[in-house]
């Protein structure tokens, strides 16, 4: 196994953000209904940044480890700057190659996020799996 893989496992067994008590101003979820990956997030927002994030869910390690991490990405950002995030950032932060058939899993928090962000919500096809 490499480095890059034992991340994104460090981040599933020990992660920093999922189930934290925050006192959101928005809360979103989101589901992969083709494998059944959940992720609720929770925002906490002052001005145009974000200042808070935690998630619930459960998912498989990709899906969870991402929605973890996504909260140290984001941290300080604006509503501008996460509504124009990509599927190539968040690859790039989980450090592993992600194939067309995990590549939902990966990006579960990134939809969830957006969505909590936007009126009109997003789908998969915006990603262009």
């Amino acid at each position: 196994m490499d480095l890059y893989a034992q991340n994104i496992l460090d981040r599933y067994k020990n992660p920093f953000y999922k189930d934290k008590k925050l006192d959101a101003v928005i809360n979103h979820k989101e589901a992969n209904r083709s494998c059944g990956d959940k992720v609720e997030l929770s925002l906490k927002i002052e001005g145009d940044k974000v200042t808070g994030y935690a998630f619930s869910g459960n998912g498989c390690a990709v899906s969870m480890a991402s929605a973890d991490m996504l909260g140290d990405l984001i941290e300080g950002m604006t509503k501008e700057e996460i509504l124009k995030l990509t599927k190539e950032e968040i690859y790039a932060m989980l450090g592993i190659e992600i194939s067309i058939r995990r590549s939902k899993c990966a990006l579960l928090g990134l939809l969830a996020l957006q969505n909590a962000l936007l009126s009109e919500p997003r789908s998969w096809s915006d990603y262009h799996i």
